[in-house]
């Protein structure tokens, strides 16, 4: 082979190699960016893609494929796709593109197939920098040369947690407010963001940047890092016993009275209620800034800690102890002390220092309950802060005072000897106090009064000879129970005759006893015989003279009547014949009945041997006969006058 022969293949060679150098084969993972690098137009200044025709790296990609250009005019360059797996984004800086607004932080979203269409990207004035937009899980054909694409891990939400969204674009907040405004549609509506993944709605929404209200749940969220930074916090727990008092710091600032501190009259005490100041800046309204009247209950909230503030109240028993290390109990409902004091559930002082009456220095150890109502829990914290501050500002005040003015006012002895009569004098003062502040007293014991061991040492020597003198009391009377106990003895030995004894002197008494009653009896017997005999014989008496009596009326009233009859009878005979012929009549019939004798038992004549005369006598001494008993009617001699 001659050399012109060689430079003939050697030139063909180099054709070939100059054109097979032309093409480039885009496999199914890579991406194509071409690049021209003559015959074309200067890009202008702070431009870095080509757009038309410009020298420079060109915006459109080229997808998997074989392709030819002039090697001398353009080159390729292959670079693979870019993949986001299922936990993590894709966040995208141009490159190139329009200046950011002033005041933005990130470009706007625009159409350009999820940044894979670079042209359409700058076509519809994509801005230069950070974008809104991200790439979530999966596989995506982007130039390299126009987009930055940084992977970042999506938001996870784990359980018992959440997340504290705090914007870094949008509008700025008005003054005055610490958490923005919720996001809302031109027609007035809350914007749907999805949570935060979509960030070119919370944009386009004029979502305002700083602290979000609305929290993210448990759970995985693709949300751009350079537009919201997510905070994880703790959900928010109220334990049992406690409630939450809610310190809102939602909307604009409360709108308070320009008026000075409430005027003072007698002993210091404020005009009107305690809680008088603080009841202006309590709220119901949960998107107002201030402290919610109402506490929360028990339980577990996804609170945003940014926007509210929860102060944990006890409405379980709280205790306060001014003691000596171990001096009062070491636990309180279970829980230790280190932990009840982290819980708010016990506080602890020094012991209480008191000066006696006569000058002794006392400490007294005491244990103070109280009890917040669930009710008055906002009230505490809007004036106190805290359980603490409540304590500290009034309880433990309260006590000491109270403990040195009855110490002021005692001896020492006396002080030590009525603690019963402290505790309840104490108790009955802190429960009038305290309810001036809504707080409850509920109990107060005084554990342990320690008194100067010499004043101790004294009192125990006074109470030892007052317990050996009740001991020699006690041995006297035992002596005297011995003596009573002999003598129930020797009694006791002797109890049989004397039982035999008292036995027949009952049974002789009870002898006596039944003859007496048997006389008596007898006696009773006969009286009562002898009654119901004369009462028979009154009785009869009486019914005897009774119908005597009936008799004699009844033969009085016949006879009256008998007599007026006949005295009528006479009257009549006597008008008609007159008075003596009638006495001759009744003379004659008397005789005829043979009620007159003839012959005259006593003979009267008179002076004048009259017969008229003879015949009155003779009827006259008829009637005096008649009249006369039967025993004196026996004849008597007549005499003549």
């Amino acid at each position: 082979m001659t050399l012109e022969s060689a430079l003939w293949y050697l030139a063909g060679f180099i054709v070939l190699m100059f054109f097979l150098s032309g093409f480039c084969l885009i496999g199914a993972n890579e991406v194509g960016i071409l690049a021209k690098k003559m015959f074309g137009r200067k890009m202008p200044a702070g431009q870095i893609i080509a757009r038309q025709k410009e020298v420079g790296v060109r915006a459109k990609t080229l997808m998997p494929g074989l392709y030819w250009r002039l090697p001398i005019v353009w080159s390729f360059t292959k670079i693979p796709v870019v993949t986001v797996d299922i936990d993590s984004i894709g966040i995208v800086e141009s490159i190139d593109g329009e200046p950011l607004p002033k005041g933005r932080v990130l470009g706007d979203e625009v159409e350009c197939n999820q940044f894979q269409d670079a042209e359409m990207f700058l076509a519809n004035h994509g801005k230069k920098g950070p974008q809104v937009g991200i790439l979530r899980p999966g596989t995506y054909r982007i130039n390299s040369k126009l987009f930055n694409i940084t992977k970042a891990p999506a938001v996870k939400i784990t359980e018992n947690t959440i997340g504290i969204a705090v914007a870094k674009d949008g509008i700025p907040l008005p003054p005055g407010y610490i958490i923005a405004p919720k996001a809302l549609n031109p027609d007035g509506t809350e914007a749907d963001h999805k949570s935060y993944q979509n960030g070119q709605l919370f944009i386009d929404s004029k979502g305002y940047r700083g602290p979000q209200l609305d929290t993210l749940q448990p759970g995985i969220y693709y949300i751009n890092p350079n537009l919201f930074d997510i905070k994880v916090a703790e959900v928010a727990e109220v334990l049992p016993g406690y409630v939450a008092v809610i310190r809102s710091n939602v909307g604009l600032e409360l709108e308070r009275e320009p008026t000075g501190p409430a005027s003072t009259t007698g002993e210091g005490k404020l005009h009107g209620p305690i809680h008088e100041d603080v009841e202006k800046i309590l709220i119901t309204e949960k998107y107002t800034r201030g402290i919610w009247r109402e506490p929360v209950a028990p339980g577990k909230y996804n609170l945003n800690t940014i926007a509210f503030t929860a102060y944990q109240v006890p409405t379980s028993a709280v205790t306060i102890d001014w003691a000596s290390e171990g001096r009062i109990g070491t636990e309180v409902k279970g829980i230790k002390p280190t932990e009840a004091k982290a819980a708010g559930v016990l506080y602890s002082f020094d012991p209480l220092k008191v000066t006696s009456k006569d000058g002794f220095q006392l400490e007294v150890n005491v244990r103070m309950v109280i009890r917040i109502q669930p009710g008055n829990a906002a009230y505490i914290i809007a004036r106190f802060g805290s359980v603490a501050n409540l304590i500290d500002q009034i309880v433990h005040p309260l006590i000491d005072s109270s403990f040195r003015n009855k110490a002021g006012e005692k001896k020492a002895i006396d002080f030590f000897q009525s603690r019963t009569d402290l505790q309840t004098e104490a108790l009955a003062h802190a429960k009038e106090r305290f309810s001036e502040y809504n707080v409850e007293a509920q109990n107060l014991l005084i554990a342990y009064i320690d008194i100067p061991k010499d004043l101790l040492d004294t009192q125990t020597r006074k109470e030892i000879a007052n317990q050996q003198q009740a001991q020699y009391d006690q041995e006297a009377l035992a002596q005297e129970k011995r003596i009573a106990v002999m003598e129930k003895s020797s009694r006791a030995d002797k109890q049989k005759d004397v039982i035999d004894a008292k036995l027949s002197i009952d049974i002789n008494n009870d002898r006596a006893e039944a003859k007496v009653r048997e006389a008596d009896g007898n006696r009773r017997s006969v009286i009562l015989q002898a009654q119901g005999t004369r009462e028979s014989t009154i009785l009869v008496a009486q019914g005897t003279k009774e119908s005597t009596i009936l008799v004699a009326d009844a033969n009085s009233y016949k006879s009256k009547i008998e007599g007026d009859g006949v005295a009528a009878a006479y009257n009549a005979q006597k008008e008609a014949i007159g008075q003596q012929n009638v006495a001759i009549i009744k003379l004659i019939q008397e005789i005829a009945a043979g009620k007159i004798q003839i012959v005259p038992q006593i003979l009267v004549e008179g002076g004048d041997k009259s017969t008229s005369g003879n015949l009155f006598n003779a009827w006259l001494s008829q009637m005096i006969a008649q009249n006369m008993p039967k025993s004196e009617t026996h004849p008597v001699k007549s005499e003549e006058t």
